[in-house]
């Protein structure tokens, strides 16, 4: 029987879709950020039942909202990657307030869960014409927002 590999990955956006990527501050809409803690934990017990690791990618807001779940993320041995800020999009960003969401982000993964992602993903599944650049300056290894093929890995910045 062949092997079969498959790379399970998870975005933690919490509240920050909705007031980052949505713009909206409804108190309804942040409901439904909330419940990021239980959905996320439920799908944690469920890959330590089966033995499996994934990725997750965090936004820098919810790293700080929940620094509790994010820890627990990378306790249980799981990839932590970075996922914004307050999940804006890359492409409405000018260069200065696109490296500072790069950088805010990394601070709050760094701070509530001391690891510094070599993986990235965009948030809003969108990039400026620098973010690649700045993806590589930052020492990023890879990033997970360029979906070109089931199998074979997208490359787009060369070494």
């Amino acid at each position: 029987m062949p092997t079969i590999s498959v790379c399970l990955t998870f975005d933690v956006d919490a509240m920050s879709v909705w007031i980052g990527t949505m713009k909206t501050k409804n108190i309804s809409a942040i409901s439904r950020g909330e419940f990021t803690v239980l959905g996320t934990s439920r799908v944690l017990e469920f890959l330590k039942r089966k033995d499996i690791r994934a990725s997750f990618f965090v936004p820098g807001h919810t790293a700080y909202a929940f620094p509790d779940l994010i820890k627990r993320i990378r306790d249980e041995g799981h990839e932590i990657g970075h996922h914004g800020w307050v999940h804006e999009n890359p492409a409405e960003l000018d260069v200065d307030h696109e490296t500072e969401v790069l950088e805010k982000g990394l601070e709050a993964l760094h701070r509530t869960a001391g690891v510094r992602p070599v993986g990235y993903r965009s948030p809003a599944w969108d990039f400026s014409d620098r973010s690649l650049s700045l993806l590589k300056e930052y020492g990023f290894v890879y990033d997970s927002s360029l979906l070109g093929s089931d199998f074979i890995p997208v490359f787009p910045v060369p070494d």
